[in-house]
């Protein structure tokens, strides 16, 4: 059974490509592209651009644990983590670790201008000696809570802002608004410089 995103919605409003990619229902391309990721790509390279990453499976950590490329471990707070990754994780069940794979949605957030449209929807400090590659940060963005992970790529700044599933077509309208053109999965894939293919 395929899974929607929260964003689901919001994609066939836009009349979204759509494919299946992990067992997810997501945009490939957006129309006015013509279907070449490549175009989409050189659209975000300059200015900013948003896509949707909620496939990405996400663990919420209470303890110590080394993980693996392509997976990341982001420390949120010094007894709490949070793991991402593009592929599904195996790992040993216990109290403390937590599947919030379809408890968050992800919106990726990435151009050249894209630290400077997330400093108009938040007061966290996202300036690059404030919130390098790699940085985690809990906040307040768009009026909602919010985890925002800087992930850059590509020579690029990129952002990773996972919210609840029940805000976050709030949290993408407030991006598109200030100018954020969505991205589907094939450019997003030449942005992380990686080829996961369809499943």
């Amino acid at each position: 059974m395929e899974r929607h995103s929260a964003l689901h919605g919001r994609h066939l409003e836009a009349q979204a490509s759509m494919t299946t990619f992990a067992g997810w229902r997501l945009p490939a391309s957006y129309p006015g592209v013509y279907n070449d990721p490549s175009v989409e790509m050189s659209e975000v390279r300059t200015a900013v651009g948003l896509s949707d990453a909620s496939y990405l499976t996400k663990l919420d950590l209470r303890s110590t644990l080394t993980v693996a490329v392509p997976a990341r471990l982001w420390q949120l707070t010094p007894g709490r983590g949070l793991i991402t990754s593009p592929q599904p994780l195996t790992y040993e069940p216990s109290s403390f670790i937590t599947d919030v794979t379809s408890v968050y949605s992800a919106i990726l957030l990435a151009g050249p201008t894209s630290r400077e449209l997330l400093q108009k929807l938040t007061t966290l400090n996202v300036r690059e000696s404030a919130m390098p590659d790699g940085s985690a940060r809990q906040t307040r963005l768009a009026h909602v809570n919010a985890i925002v992970l800087r992930l850059d790529h590509s020579g690029l700044p990129g952002f990773l802002i996972l919210n609840t599933r029940d805000v976050a077509e709030h949290v993408w309208d407030s991006l598109s608004h200030l100018g954020a053109r969505p991205f589907g999965l094939l450019a997003q894939q030449l942005w992380m410089g990686v080829s996961h293919g369809n499943a």
